[in-house]
């Protein structure tokens, strides 16, 4: 046996469990979908807006949270039965309120509250509100014992906790609960709510959110985005108010209930269009109205004309690199005062969660620096909104003419990294511009991506390791036609079909590349100390979104 084939074995051996759970979960669909997970603290009588859950549950999944009297009440009550199983019927599910009183109240009174759901309604799992969110060993200790009690009466049965605020993930590790709220609070605290990174490292159905005292349905558009971009797979979003904000379904049920389809039903993301250029050292020259150097690089894809301006319209951008320097060529359309108005936000890291993503997650990217004219910043923000740059250096800039401009950055300057995500952000005095032009769509927009060594076969996620990441990719959307060579949609083999080639391709290539640095040992560049009036100028100019 070859020592080849041993250590194929026994990476099948190790990735065994991985990969069985996660093909199940993805042929099932378990993992892709947002769910509305609903507090239904109203009463089910007759045309209630229980009703309206039950017609929900035919297009999108939903799960109700019953609370017939602050727990299960004190009897069976036959309207509540018949809800349950009506739910249940058209496809949702319902899950019991217990409260743990912040894990003040004994494991006996909860345990007797599981009990009476056990004996009257037919539900499919317990929601422990009032969960504390501090990770002490025992408060952890009792809540996976009531974790525990929940599953050895059934272990398909959901554990939900409710800390309604950041908190541990050894709640979900030990596990004490297989989901859990990490936010429940007023609309107005959302868009600025950071999540703790750890959430991402969980499937969606793993999070949820629940917001009330929404001023708007375009609002609640805007939430379910924003949930879907912090990795949040079950959500409500609700107009009601204090003090109980979950007596009644919100205003705008029937467009949440269509936007959540409408997430649901979305084709995959297509994956970043993706370039390398390796040029000659000193073969591109950033001089004045000369772009002969720039003959025979490729480019990205030509943006049309948009209603940008007057300052910048981005048309075409070229990139290419030599063993010193990134190289930069933006055409536009249009003639103008660039400075400030002209940025590149570049994501070293290849990570939308970490660095700069624009107030409100507007932009599809999370940039560690800023090209604004021929400055270079690196990001000092507390929060991935906050306006906070450091200034690195001045590099060669030629705007002449203004509709072509050529510059440069120092490979050393940003880390030397083996690639990055950028997008274009025209400030402009009127329309702002994006290239690309869904550059600011969230997580869910276009970023454009080079990479140094051009793309390593089995790394779909462009990060230049072969690892779990791009397995995950594969196996997210096993047994799909996608677009022929998305490479973030899980088309390893360029055939537009996930499926065994493309896990074949991944685990032949296993562990190829250099492992990613975690986003805070990123080589930080010795700053300089604060060079020119002009670069401080351009950074107090901010991002207006």
């Amino acid at each position: 046996m070859t020592k080849e084939f041993n250590v194929r074995i026994r990476l099948a051996v190790h990735l065994t469990g991985i990969i069985t759970t996660t093909l199940l979960l993805a042929a099932t669909g378990a993992q892709a979908a947002l769910t509305a997970i609903v507090p239904a603290y109203f009463y089910p009588s007759n045309n209630s807006p229980w009703d309206d859950l039950n017609a929900a549950a035919s297009r999108i999944p939903v799960t109700a949270i019953m609370n017939p009297g602050s727990g299960p009440g004190n009897f069976q009550d036959s309207n509540y039965v018949n809800a349950v199983n009506d739910l249940r019927t058209a496809g949702g599910k319902v899950i019991g309120y217990v409260s743990t009183s912040w894990g003040a109240r004994s494991a006996a009174d909860v345990k007797a509250d599981i009990d009476k759901y056990v004996n009257w309604y037919n539900v499919d799992g317990i929601f422990f509100d009032e969960m504390t969110n501090t990770g002490t060993t025992p408060t952890l200790n009792h809540y996976q014992g009531l974790y525990d009690y929940v599953k050895a009466i059934n272990p398909a049965w959901e554990v939900m906790g409710n800390p309604g605020t950041t908190t541990t993930e050894s709640y979900l590790t030990r596990p004490a609960a297989d989901s859990l709220i990490v936010f429940e609070s007023f609309a107005t605290n959302y868009p600025g709510n950071v999540p703790s990174s750890w959430n991402f490292n969980h499937d969606p159905s793993k999070i949820g959110h629940l917001v009330h005292t929404t001023a708007s349905e375009g609002d609640m558009l805007n939430f379910l985005d924003l949930a879907v971009q912090r990795n949040a797979g079950q959500v409500y979003i609700t107009d009601d108010v204090l003090n109980n904000p979950w007596d009644t379904l919100p205003t705008f049920w029937d467009a949440e209930v269509t936007r959540i389809e409408e997430i649901n039903n979305a084709p995959p993301p297509a994956g970043p269009q993706t370039i390398s250029n390796p040029v000659v050292n000193g073969s591109i020259v950033v001089t004045g109205n000369d772009r002969s150097d720039w003959a025979g690089v490729p480019a990205y894809d030509v943006d049309g004309a948009d209603t940008a301006g007057p300052e910048v319209d981005y048309r075409q951008v070229q990139v290419a690199h030599d063993d010193d320097n990134f190289y930069f060529r933006f055409q536009l359309d249009t003639s103008g005062f660039l400075n400030f108005r002209h940025n590149v936000f570049i994501d070293v890291d290849h990570d939308r969660t970490t660095g700069f993503n624009g107030s409100g997650d507007q932009l599809s990217i999370g940039a560690e620096y800023l090209l604004q004219g021929s400055s270079v910043f690196s990001f000092a923000g507390a929060t991935p909104t906050t306006w906070d740059w450091n200034f690195l250096g001045s590099e060669p800039f030629d705007d002449f003419p203004t509709t072509d401009i050529e510059t440069l950055i120092p490979r050393s300057l940003i880390g030397n990294p083996d690639g990055f995500d950028f997008v274009l952000f025209g400030d402009n005095s009127t329309t702002d511009d994006y290239y690309p032009n869904a550059g600011e769509a969230g997580a869910g927009g276009d970023l454009l991506r080079y990479l140094v060594n051009g793309p390593l076969a089995g790394d779909l996620d462009g990060d230049g390791f072969v690892g779990i990441a791009d397995l995950n990719i594969v196996l997210g959307a096993w047994n799909q036609n996608v677009t022929t060579g998305d490479l973030l949609a899980g088309d390893a083999s360029g055939d537009g079909f996930v499926g065994i080639e493309d896990l074949n391709l991944i685990l032949g290539n296993w562990n190829a590349g250099a492992p990613p640095s975690d986003a805070s040992n990123i080589p930080e560049p010795a700053a300089a100390a604060v060079m020119g009036l002009g670069a401080v100028v351009l950074l107090k100019h901010r991002f207006r979104r």
